[in-house]
């Protein structure tokens, strides 16, 4: 391994909320119900971009606890996921085996898959961009993410412009806590993607000023 590399791993390593313990994972799950549905439908709104016919093997990278990989294989994707913590990649292996889904699972660090150039069809991203405050953290996990994927890389991001992010700088203003999620803009997401000669095909927002979550769909060049 590299330095560089040895660099990038302990960015991850020291990511404090890797799933790697049972109860972690399992307090992931108790989302709420209606948060867990509308990202879905963001998701599946996102997908709804892929030409089908051209998309059979996704990478779920991270996993977490297999929500989204639990998607993709009830809609016939060949699924592989991974994801550093171990409790994390346990719950999602059982998840998926629970409903009959065969996938590959497994604990790997996402600045350094063990995967060749273009081994999928498609990589998805869902809610980890934003725990990066470092853009060169940020430009080497979309770096990798477009080398394992062939043609299409979903991405989630947090946008600066919502009444969430603003609530959380005032939070931060007067408590003096620091903010775990870290907003871009799109233009910044599609410059990251531009140096990989990614270029967008489109977004899904789950509402307009309210919430922060946002997909972007991006394309091989």
């Amino acid at each position: 391994m590299t330095e560089s590399g040895q660099g990038k791993k302990s960015s991850m390593l020291n990511y404090e909320r890797v799933k790697s313990d049972a109860v972690s994972a399992e307090l992931y799950t108790q989302r709420r119900p209606e948060k867990h549905r509308f990202e879905m439908r963001m998701v599946e709104e996102a997908f709804g971009m892929l030409p089908k016919d051209a998309v059979a093997t996704v990478l779920d990278a991270p996993c977490g606890v297999g929500r989204l990989s639990l998607w993709l294989g009830q809609q016939g994707y060949q699924v592989t996921a991974v994801d550093l913590g171990e409790a994390a990649v346990n719950y999602t292996k059982e998840l998926l085996s629970k409903s009959n889904i065969n996938a590959d699972v497994s604990s790997q660090n996402i600045f350094e898959l063990p995967y060749t150039d273009n081994q999928f069809d498609a990589a998805v991203c869902f809610r980890l961009l934003h725990h990066f405050d470092k853009p060169a953290d940020q430009q080497a996990l979309i770096r990798e993410l477009c080398r394992v994927a062939g043609s299409y890389v979903v991405i989630s991001y947090f946008s600066p412009y919502s009444f969430t992010t603003l609530r959380r700088k005032l939070r931060r203003a007067l408590s003096g806590k620091p903010i775990k999620q870290n907003p871009n803009t799109l233009q910044q997401v599609r410059q990251m993607f531009d140096a990989c000669h990614y270029s967008l095909l489109g977004t899904v927002k789950r509402s307009g000023f309210l919430h922060s979550l946002q997909v972007a769909v991006f394309k091989a060049s």
